[in-house]
């Protein structure tokens, strides 16, 4: 029993096992808040290189911003400036203007020391934290589908029975409204590039091989106009639709890209097809350097393919006889090249057909007034991009004195022809002037406001 008691009262062995016990549980403790410590790290890290990224991507935008402020600088001086304007045209500040910006400054092994230390220096007195690439792309396309909307007229009714005929005869087809116009450019170019993607895609060919694309874009049409001013056999297959799907149509202009996505008969493999051709903001350029053979034959439906031929020969060049190929200045330059050197069509016909699409803010132009950028911030593993469209808004003319009804006929009944003008043509009444008095009158002039972004998002 002494020996029994000797042996349990012995506690040198517990000590060794509650420290060794103890070391244990704060080691792991030690680690739990070591690996919590570092994660709590990590994730601070990552809000920060996003919030710097994000920064960048803004800095981004604010740099294009500033860019474009300097294009509208160089706009409105050539509008002020007639012989600068015939060596220097917007279309050349305009590609100075949207040449693309990296950070930090790319440097080719060729370069010299002094744009070596140019590079650097900048980089050492500039606070930008990371990488920034900016975008600036010209929306001079004239695909936009709020343009599609009918704008109805007194004699709309007389008129609403000849739309269908007005796409089959070609010289009807110089009279279409611009919503018809644009209709048809419609048709054409989506009509063009679901041809081409059956070529190169076979499974998209299986799958859209049998597409009415003409019904789409009545749906489309539908979609962004008030059901009383659509009136078309297809409304009621449209409506059928929606109503089965249970979706009501907008009935209004889009205001973003993405409402594409809503339109009850077009897949978004369709809607993505067709998404980097179109926009819905402001006033629809066409670049006339720029254009297409349809566009041109939408634009001109009188046109011959000889005409269409010599037009591109003198735009695109001509290896065979050593032409070179030569951009247009301007808008009135590609106006005498279409009336005198081709004979398209005369100069009153010209300016009839561009006032319409004018009232319809569809314009002519060899320079973009709309921008996408596109700026991406980085810094580490964490980018941030962003998508703006910019628009420079012009800036409207004072409103005209408006000229007594003096003129009376014997008859006493008033004479209208000084009032020509008067439906809102802008004062394109360049024709009638030169019938009046046969002096010419110049184009009014175009000058830009500031710069604004007319939408923003992440990308």
């Amino acid at each position: 029993m002494s020996k029994l008691r000797k042996i349990t009262s012995n506690e040198s062995g517990m000590a060794i096992i509650m420290v060794t016990t103890a070391v244990a549980i704060l080691t792991f403790i030690l680690v739990e808040f070591t690996f919590e410590t570092k994660l709590n790290k990590i994730r601070v890290e990552n809000q920060v290189d996003r919030y710097q990224a994000r920064l960048n991507a803004e800095a981004g935008i604010k740099f294009a911003l500033a860019k474009l402020k300097i294009y509208r600088v160089a706009w409105n001086t050539l509008e002020d400036n007639e012989s600068m304007k015939k060596t220097v045209s917007p279309s050349m500040a305009e590609k100075v203007v949207t040449q693309p910006f990296f950070y930090p400054i790319p440097l080719d092994k060729r370069a010299n020391i002094i744009q070596k230390n140019a590079v650097a220096e900048f980089e050492k007195n500039n606070l930008i934290n990371g990488e920034m690439n900016v975008e600036i792309q010209p929306i001079t396309g004239f695909l936009n589908p709020n343009t599609l909307k009918v704008i109805k007229e007194a004699n709309s009714n007389q008129n609403q029975g000849q739309d269908n005929n007005d796409r089959d005869d070609n010289n009807e087809t110089s009279n279409l409204k611009p919503f018809q116009f644009m209709e048809k450019t419609f048709f054409e170019t989506l009509e063009k590039l679901v041809k081409d993607k059956n070529e190169t895609d076979e499974e998209f060919a299986l799958k859209y091989s049998n597409l009415n694309v003409e019904l789409l874009i009545k749906e489309l049409k539908y979609y962004v106009n008030n059901p009383k001013d659509y009136d078309e056999p297809e409304k009621a297959d449209i409506e059928k639709n929606y109503e089965l799907a249970g979706i009501k149509a907008k009935h209004a202009p889009l205001e973003t890209l993405d409402e594409m996505y809503m339109l009850q008969g077009w897949d978004d493999e369709i809607v993505n097809l067709l998404k980097d051709k179109m926009s819905v903001h402001q006033v629809s350029v066409i670049n006339i350097n720029e254009i297409t053979e349809n566009q041109l034959r939408v634009l001109f439906p009188a046109i011959t393919n000889f005409q269409v031929e010599t037009f591109f020969k003198r735009k695109n060049g001509d290896d065979e006889q050593g032409q070179k190929a030569k951009d247009f200045q301007d808008e009135p330059e590609f106006k005498k090249y279409i009336t005198e050197e081709l004979g398209v069509l005369d100069a009153s016909s010209y300016d009839k057909r561009i006032a319409e699409f004018k009232k319809a803010r569809i314009t002519l132009g060899v320079a973009a007034k709309l921008f996408k950028v596109i700026s991406k911030g980085a810094i580490g593993r964490t980018s941030y991009t962003l998508e703006a469209f910019i628009d420079l808004p012009v800036k409207p003319e004072p409103p005209k004195e408006t000229k007594p009804k003096s003129n009376t006929s014997r008859n006493g009944q008033e004479n209208n022809s000084d009032l020509n003008g008067e439906d809102g043509d802008n004062g394109n009444s360049q024709s009638n002037s030169n019938e009046n008095d046969g002096k010419e009158t110049k184009p009014a002039k175009i000058y830009l406001l500031e710069p604004r972004i007319v939408e923003i998002r992440q990308i």
